[in-house]
């Protein structure tokens, strides 16, 4: 697979107490290179990320390269061809660089005081849409089919039972997503899920508050929280990872780890809504539920990238 073209830019730091070779990995001329898979504007996020780079440089003593590539599985081809060494992704690309490629997991992402997600699938509240089996022959949104929580999990679930979509609409974003379900072009629409905090008072039995996909929306749909419903929620998924790919050295992982998380924290929600990260163990089984559902669901992962 070609890979599309990279939005990048480099930040330079001086490196101080240290003479790194001009070759090296992570010195100026051969900078460590990270990639983010954002979840809206690429250029959006690369303007973001910028102060979280510099902090990184800083922390590390190591000279990066940041990119945002222009698709989820890029990255994975990248990892593969070793021209990205790290990348902030989704799990589902994970997933594919690790069996792949090898990709080693070393950062999980905590959202909303949590290392799990759910999927779900939204309707509108005066749809008649109330069980899965009203899901047949209707229209569905999905962001992107490298989508764990849009996508995977949704099909898995009508796999499951039998059923099938009319049609099902690729709309880039979860927000375009919601938009399209709030705006009738679509039945439904698949996006992730996080409880609303324990604080958030009940209305009519609505929180006020909401900490999912139809939160980026809410400027636009003030009362989205009770125009809409939660038609299904899938078991908890895990929060996808900062990987690095297949050989990195262990010096590098070392100074990389504890930089990241310490400037995530410093700048939460600058790269996807990341508000914190937690090293993981060498060899952790964190994702082998995931790993596991997938590859026994019957579904055609290479098809499924095939649409991109």
């Amino acid at each position: 697979m070609k890979l599309k073209i990279f939005t990048s830019i480099f930040f330079s730091a001086l490196i101080s107490n240290s003479v790194v070779a001009a070759d090296q990995l992570g010195s100026r001329n051969n900078p460590l290179k990270i990639a983010i898979v954002p979840s809206g504007h690429a250029t959006k996020a690369l303007d973001s990320a910028k102060p979280v780079a510099k902090c990184i440089e800083d922390k590390s003593k190591i000279f990066i390269n940041i990119q945002v590539p222009n698709s989820y599985i890029a990255v994975v081809e990248a990892i593969g061809a070793q021209k990205v060494d790290l990348a902030f992704g989704d799990i589902v690309s994970f997933l594919i660089a690790k069996n792949k490629f090898g990709a080693e997991p070393l950062l999980q992402v905590i959202r909303y005081g949590t290392t799990t997600y759910q999927s779900a699938i939204f309707v509108k509240s005066t749809s008649s849409i109330n069980e899965i089996k009203d899901l047949e022959g209707k229209k569905f949104a999905f962001s992107d089919a490298s989508s764990a929580s849009s996508y995977i999990y949704p099909k898995i679930l009508m796999k499951k039972n039998n059923k099938k979509f009319a049609q099902e609409v690729p709309t880039g974003s979860m927000d375009a997503s919601i938009i399209a379900l709030m705006q009738g072009q679509v039945d439904a629409a698949a996006a992730y899920y996080n409880p609303p905090p324990i604080s958030a008072k009940e209305k009519d039995g609505k929180s006020e508050k909401i900490n999912d996909a139809r939160n980026k929306v809410i400027n636009i749909y003030p009362n989205i929280a009770k125009e809409t419903k939660v038609l299904w929620l899938s078991k908890p998924i895990p929060n996808e990872p900062v990987y690095a790919r297949k050989g990195l050295s262990e010096d590098l992982k070392a100074k990389l780890v504890p930089a990241i998380a310490e400037c995530i924290k410093s700048y939460p929600n600058s790269i996807n809504n990341m508000q914190e990260l937690i090293p993981l163990k060498k060899n952790s089984t964190d994702y082998d539920e995931f790993v596991k559902e997938v590859e026994t669901s019957g579904l055609d992962i290479a098809n499924i990238f095939s649409k991109k």
